[in-house]
């Protein structure tokens, strides 16, 4: 009998935005999912789900940190471990935001760092490349968000410490060997002076970059214009940009042109229910659902001390953060499986297409050819979902790390 190979059964799986009633093979000595032909062995463990839906582990692409920890937080403690240059404590942090971020159905995160003061790139960056964490979920590198954006649309960002191209170059503030292997993805405004020179340089030395525009006034034809130098991408589209105009759509009406994906914020708060409607109905294959959440979340509601970020309080009412004494919104405390509910709230889809948009479609966008899909071959990472949405199991792997009660 070979114990390795594994069916789940009675189940529905989540394909390209729909609920189809198959069963799903992995083996847990490869950790991939397997072709559906291996029904003909004998002795595979099979696993009954009861009408359960089987999605692809989710992927949190935007994440200022949670419970807590807040990512421009780190680098700054004593190096412990002198192979990784990394300390325990902060170690033990990653592991804490990996294993929640796994309870909410997500196998694999990428960690976002907001603008910081100049030097604090080259600390905080290393700590965050790519890891595996024993019963979280790995983390995949660095999103930087900033500090080339634009002080107009800075949001809760610090103005002090925004920067444009001209100023200082990426390989200078990030580092060169950041930039090669933990930066994933660069948040940057179009229009400012210098901005398609840093492009085209930028995605010529690292090809395998992702570049999206954000915090930014760009106009539709700048936008087009980034697009048409490589980038691919709008974060968190319709906050900290320029407002859609029938006459000029701005960066938003970049998602109309199939030629990028764009992420939005589900929580209610930081768009319309009926916005997020619009963003899910305009290419559900380029939508990518977001929870840009900040250490406050899975706290208790109340007004906490800033951060490397944030240099007032900041003042929690449920999802809804804001910077003490304004209405300046400070990220979210939407978590990534609350994100797919709303979703099929606010617009009426189906489960599968709200789990498009934190699957399949930031697999496509951020090149994760081994993850984000129920296909042979990928790794075999689920959550398991009611048909609320609601998580009741995640694996990675091929193996279960977190079960619900």
């Amino acid at each position: 009998m070979d114990t390795s190979l594994v069916c789940f059964t009675n189940c529905l799986v989540c394909i390209s935005g729909e609920l189809i009633s198959q069963d799903v093979y992995f083996s847990t000595d490869t950790g991939q999912i397997t072709p559906n032909y291996y029904y003909r062995q004998q002795g595979v463990r099979r696993i009954d789900l009861a009408g359960l839906v089987v999605a692809p582990g989710f992927l949190d692409l935007q994440t200022n940190g949670l419970m807590g920890v807040h990512f421009t937080s780190l680098g700054s403690s004593p190096q412990g471990d002198e192979t990784s240059g990394v300390s325990d404590e902060e170690v033990d942090k990653l592991f804490r935001v990996s294993q929640v971020e796994a309870q909410h159905g997500v196998t694999a995160w990428w960690a976002t760092v907001p603008t910081v003061e100049r030097s604090r790139w080259r600390e905080i960056i290393p700590v965050l490349r790519p890891r595996d964490f024993d019963s979280g979920a790995t983390l995949l590198g660095v999103h930087v968000e900033g500090p080339y954006i634009n002080p107009v649309n800075k949001g809760a960002h610090n103005a002090s410490y925004i920067q444009d191209p001209t100023q200082i170059s990426p390989s200078e503030l990030y580092g060169h060997d950041n930039l090669e292997s933990h930066i994933k993805l660069i948040t940057l405004a179009a229009e400012l002076p210098g901005s398609t020179a840093l492009i085209t340089q930028l995605l010529q030395d690292y090809p395998d970059l992702v570049i999206s525009l954000g915090h930014s006034s760009a106009t539709y034809e700048d936008g087009l214009a980034a697009v048409q130098l490589g980038a691919r991408a709008l974060t968190h589209v319709f906050n900290a940009m320029g407002p859609m105009h029938h006459r000029n759509p701005g960066l938003a009406g970049l998602m109309s042109t199939g030629r990028v994906h764009y992420t939005v914020i589900p929580d209610g708060i930081h768009l319309h229910p009926s916005v997020v409607s619009m963003c899910l109905r305009t290419d559900p294959q380029k939508c990518i659902f977001i929870t840009d959440s900040i250490e406050l979340a899975g706290l208790a509601d109340g007004t906490y001390a800033g951060n490397s970020q944030i240099t007032h309080g900041q003042y929690k009412q449920g999802n809804r953060v804001t910077i003490e004494g304004t209405q300046t919104l400070i990220g979210s405390c939407c978590t990534l499986d609350e994100c797919v509910r709303n979703a099929v709230a606010y617009t009426g889809c189906n489960l599968a297409e709200a789990v498009q948009c934190v699957t399949e479609n930031v697999a496509d966008l951020m090149g994760q050819s081994k993850r984000g899909k129920l296909e042979p071959g990928r790794r075999a990472d689920f959550a398991i979902l009611d048909l609320e949405g609601k998580v009741k199991e995640t694996w990675i792997g091929g193996a279960r790390v977190w079960k619900g009660e």
